[in-house]
């Protein structure tokens, strides 16, 4: 039987069981231990500055500056020509080599997402969405040649307040889809009306 197990530290041969959920777990108010805090403390963490490996590239994306947006057009000669960049990518050269990823949830039925490439084609649908990737032998060269990216764009309607979202006059971020409903979902939790007719004290505030 293959048994779950929590807390590994290098050096440690061994494995901590998970113990029972109960109702005296309780966290507030009390120490809860974290995980890994040991090998933090002792100055043994790595992370993703710290790493390095044979051949390895740095990345910089130019990102969408608002929420929704065309792509005209992009221009990325003289990013090509700067030192030690190695690619200059849009949307559309990834779509030739990488499938679109689709969200899926089994616990929420029926929930809608539209396809989903690493660099945005012909529309960005958020702030901040990656439309050019910059890939060169270091950090600082990759963002030297962002700087000369040039993306010519034409700002979009946004749909950016969620109790409008799904009015007849906002736009809709994904037109296949039909609206900007991801998905609906009900939970049944008794006579609301009925609970509170029976309780002693009801609190209510304006």
């Amino acid at each position: 039987m293959k048994r779950d197990t929590v807390n590994l530290e290098p050096g440690i041969d061994h494995a901590k069981p998970l113990t029972p959920v109960n109702d005296d777990q309780r966290y507030i108010g009390a120490s809860v231990p974290r995980g890994g805090i040991e090998r933090l403390t002792q100055g043994l963490g790595q992370y993703v500055d710290d790493i390095e490996l044979p051949r390895m590239a740095h990345v910089v994306f130019w990102r969408s500056p608002i929420a929704h947006m065309r792509i005209k057009s992009v221009n990325a000669d003289f990013a090509r020509a700067m030192p030690g960049v190695l690619l200059v990518a849009d949307g559309q050269d990834l779509a030739k080599v990488c499938k679109p990823w689709v969200a899926t949830l089994e616990h929420l039925a029926g929930m809608k997402s539209a396809p989903q490439y690493p660099l945005a084609l012909d529309r960005a649908c958020w702030q901040g969405e990656p439309v050019v990737a910059v890939v060169a032998e270091t950090r600082a060269e990759a963002e030297d040649a962002l700087a000369y990216v040039q993306v010519d764009w034409e700002e979009l309607p946004a749909a950016t307040d969620m109790l409008t979202a799904l009015d007849p006059a906002t736009p809709l971020i994904h037109p296949e889809l039909g609206d900007n409903l991801c998905f609906t979902r009900s939970l049944n939790v008794g006579d609301v009306d009925e609970t509170f007719a029976r309780a002693e004290v009801v609190a209510e505030i304006d």
